[in-house]
């Protein structure tokens, strides 16, 4: 088993050992509060935006999040739902560690009419209550292969040298490439919040109803 680290902007191709492309992702992601979070409750979020090359949404129900999953509308993904704490009680156990929030996404169920589905972590309320990832320790996502996790794939999103001051992060993109998926670590980040992170999909919210 190997785990590699990605760098920013780091792509790689998504497949098996034997070279077919993985059909079943796993997309974990997990933090830590810090000293500096105090006594606040911070609440850290996954959304997921699935676009065409655009990049832009272009119906609500293609954002997934705690507000908007619908099994129903997407089959082929699950969600792990809202941890509001980071507490170890919620979230899921993979592969023997522990993840705060996941996304499971079957390729094969994939839109034909979309390319690109990209994983994001907002702050909820962050502007309101003047938070930040500067907040948070060991904020790290992994990619995998959820039925044979031999290799997994990890981006730290420390690694931003400006992360600390950030409230939103594109942390990474899955995307159609050939007959299969390429991923992609990001690591682009906003000041401000989730109305920020949303209009860059082409989306105008107002942090304060979300």
């Amino acid at each position: 088993m190997a785990t590699i680290n990605m760098s920013k902007n780091q792509k790689v191709n998504m497949v098996k050992d034997d070279g077919s492309a993985i059909k079943k992702f796993f997309i974990g992601v997990n933090w830590d509060q810090n000293r500096y979070a105090g006594e606040a409750d911070i609440d850290f979020d996954i959304h997921g935006f699935v676009t065409g090359t655009d990049r832009k949404v272009a119906y609500p129900q293609d954002i997934i999040n705690y507000n908007t999953y619908d099994r129903n509308v997407y089959p082929w993904i699950e969600f792990s739902g809202d941890n509001l704490t980071g507490d170890d009680s919620r979230g899921i156990t993979f592969d023997g560690k522990h993840y705060d929030e996941y996304f499971v996404v079957n390729a094969d169920g994939f839109p034909s009419e979309r390319t690109d589905f990209t994983i994001c972590l907002t702050i909820y309320m962050a502007v309101q209550r003047l938070q930040n990832f500067g907040m948070v320790n060991n904020a790290k996502m992994v990619i995998c292969d959820y039925d044979n996790p031999t290799t997994k794939w990890e981006y730290d999103l420390s690694e931003n040298e400006n992360f600390e001051n950030l409230n939103a992060v594109e942390m990474g993109r899955l995307y159609r490439y050939g007959n299969g998926f390429k991923f992609q670590a990001l690591g682009s980040g906003y000041i401000g919040g989730m109305t920020e992170l949303f209009k860059n999909f082409g989306l105008d919210i107002d942090e304060g109803r979300d």
